[in-house]
C-alpha cells in the first residue's frame, strides 16, 4: 500500500497544531524527549517567516526567515512572524563582530548549559551564498540548530533539523524535539526513547480513508483526532495487523494516537484521509 504524503502545513498549523503531530516516548534517565515530525515546511520569498512552537504550548519559540531582497537565511529568537520582537530564547552558536551565527551541530552533539550561545539578535545561517566565513549552513545538506528556550521560567534544551539552500534563498524545516525536563540535555537529532517499547516498529499507512496498522506486538488503544483536538474515532486493536475504515469522516489531516495497553508508551502520527 502506498503511503500518503501529508500536504504542506500552513504557518498556523505548524505553530498551533504541531502538538498533535508529536510522538511521545516514555520517560528515561535523560527525561522525557518529545519529538515532533512535521510535513516539510519551506521558508522562501512567498512564505518568508515561520514561527516554530517547539514545546507545543501554542506560543512560538523561534522564528525562521529568509530575505525577500537579498538571498540570505536567518533565525530570530521570536515568538511570532506577525510581531517578531525578540524573546529570551537562545541559539547554540557564536558571535563574530556585530554578527551572530548558529552552529551547524553534528548528529549526537549535546545541547546543554555548556554550549556557547547567543540571543536578542538575528542569527545568519547563510548570507548570499555564505559570503561571511562564520556561516555554517552552506552545503545545502541537513543540519541541526540547537535551542535553549524558556518554559515557565525554566530552561529547556531542544533542536530543529533544517536544510538551507546553498544560495541562502530557502530554508526547509523538517522536524524538532526537546527535553521536557528543565535543565536536562538533549542530543542533536535525538528523538524518542520508544526503541525499548512495543510501539517502536509499527507501520501506519493511510490511503483512501483507510488506515492500515501492522507490526503491533501488544494490544493497543487507538484514537483518531481531528485538528481541533476532537476525538472522532476510537477503539481497541487486538491483532498485529489492523485496519481502520474512516469513510464517514471528512477529507483532511488527522492524528492517529496509539497507546500500548501494557505500558505508558504512546505514539502519535499525522495521517491524511
Amino acid at each position: 500500500m502506498k503511503k500518503t504524503t501529508p500536504k504542506k502545513l500552513s504557518e498556523q498549523l505548524l505553530k498551533y497544531g504541531a502538538f498533535s503531530a508529536a510522538i511521545l516516548g516514555t520517560a528515561n534517565a535523560n527525561g522525557q524527549i518529545i519529538y515532533t515530525d512535521i510535513a516539510d515546511e519551506t521558508v522562501d520569498a512567498a512564505n518568508a517567516r515561520v514561527a516554530i512552537d517547539i514545546d507545543n504550548d501554542t506560543t512560538g519559540d523561534i522564528l525562521f526567515g529568509v530575505s525577500t531582497t537579498t538571498q540570505f537565511a536567518f533565525v530570530f529568537p521570536a515568538s511570532s512572524s506577525m510581531a517578531p520582537g525578540y524573546n529570551t530564547n537562545l541559539f547554540v552558536g557564536f558571535t563574530s563582530g556585530p554578527y551572530a551565527y548558529p552552529s551547524n551541530l553534528t548528529l549526537g552533539t549535546a545541547i546543554d548549559a555548556t554550549n556557547g550561545t547567543f540571543g536578542n539578535q538575528r542569527g545568519d545561517f547563510n548570507y548570499s551564498s555564505c559570503a561571511y566565513s562564520g556561516s555554517q549552513f552552506c552545503s545545502g545538506a541537513d543540519g541541526y540548530v540547537g535551542v535553549h528556550f524558556d518554559v515557565g521560567g525554566n530552561t529547556h534544551y531542544g533542536w530543529v533539523r533544517i536544510q538551507v539552500a546553498a544560495t541562502g534563498a530557502t530554508i526547509i524545516i523538517k522536524d524538532y524535539a526537546y527535553n521536557s525536563v528543565p535543565g536536562q540535555a538533549i542530543n542533536a537529532g535525538q528523538t524518542l526513547s520508544i526503541e525499548d517499547n512495543q510501539l517502536s516498529d509499527i507501520n501506519i499507512t493511510a490511503l483512501n480513508k483507510t488506515i492500515a496498522i501492522s507490526n503491533l506486538t501488544n494490544n493497543a488503544e487507538y484514537n483518531l483526532i481531528d485538528m481541533t483536538g476532537k476525538s472522532v474515532m476510537n477503539g481497541i486493536i487486538d491483532d498485529s495487523i489492523y485496519t481502520i475504515e474512516a469513510n464517514s469522516l471528512s477529507t483532511g489531516v488527522y492524528i492517529l494516537q496509539l497507546s500500548d495497553v501494557n505500558s505508558d508508551a504512546v505514539i502519535r502520527k499525522k495521517v491524511v484521509l
